[in-house]
């Protein structure tokens, strides 16, 4: 498949420092649960698991980066990596596109019937949420697709589909 555009997902220096700081209060949470474990000899497995939740959520809106990728045949795909190991895609057939925005507003999009949201973006990435609505299955449903990229990317995806693009 030939490729009309690519981007990688970015990160800012101060986004990093705040994701820092989530990691070193979540590390403090351990750090609680560890005394507290010393002090009573009891496990509280309530709380070690809700840090692990904590965790496992800094890590997947984190460590992940995302690479966007136009194709001429009318395909977006979207490739998540992370933690050195993991890779995944989600191909979206622009040809089932209802609509596209440069702006995700969800005061907006909440009375619409998108079914289920599929969010591929890192929150460290300094460009806005971007949504692309298209229907999916058998039964043609809408979904839609969150991601962050940069207004070169949205211009690109206007180049494909003028017709489908909602300015909000």
């Amino acid at each position: 498949m030939e490729e009309l555009y690519r981007e990688e997902s970015g990160t800012s220096g101060q986004r990093k420092i705040f994701a820092a700081i989530a990691l070193l209060m979540i590390a403090s949470l351990f750090v609680h649960e560890w005394m507290g474990f010393q002090a009573s000899h009891r496990f509280d497995v309530l709380g070690w698991g809700m840090d692990m939740v904590l965790l496992a959520l800094w890590i997947w809106r984190v460590s992940f980066g995302y690479t966007l990728i136009l194709y001429k045949n009318k395909r977006l795909e979207v490739i998540s990596h992370g933690l050195g190991f993991i890779k995944r895609s989600y191909v979206v057939d622009l040809t089932r596109t209802e609509s596209f925005t440069d702006k995700y507003v969800k005061s907006f999009f909440r009375k619409t019937q998108i079914k289920h949201y599929i969010h591929r973006y890192n929150s460290l990435d300094n460009n806005p949420q971007r949504l692309l609505v298209f229907t999916e299955g058998k039964k043609n449903k809408l979904a839609g697709l969150l991601f962050k990229s940069s207004d070169e990317f949205i211009k690109q995806l206007r180049k494909q589909m003028p017709d489908k693009f909602i300015q909000l």
